[in-house]
């Protein structure tokens, strides 16, 4: 079986991790009568 990922792509730079978090934090989803509707906090 062919690997596709080194353990060092396992493990995300700092950087990388906080622009996951901001884009978390500032986009978010709510379900409005059963469909989802995604939303900014901009």
């Amino acid at each position: 079986m062919m690997q596709l990922f080194t353990p060092e792509e396992l493990n995300p730079s700092e950087k990388t991790l906080r622009l996951i978090r901001q884009i978390a934090y500032t986009y978010r989803a709510i379900q409005i009568n059963g469909k989802t509707e995604t939303y900014c906090l901009n």
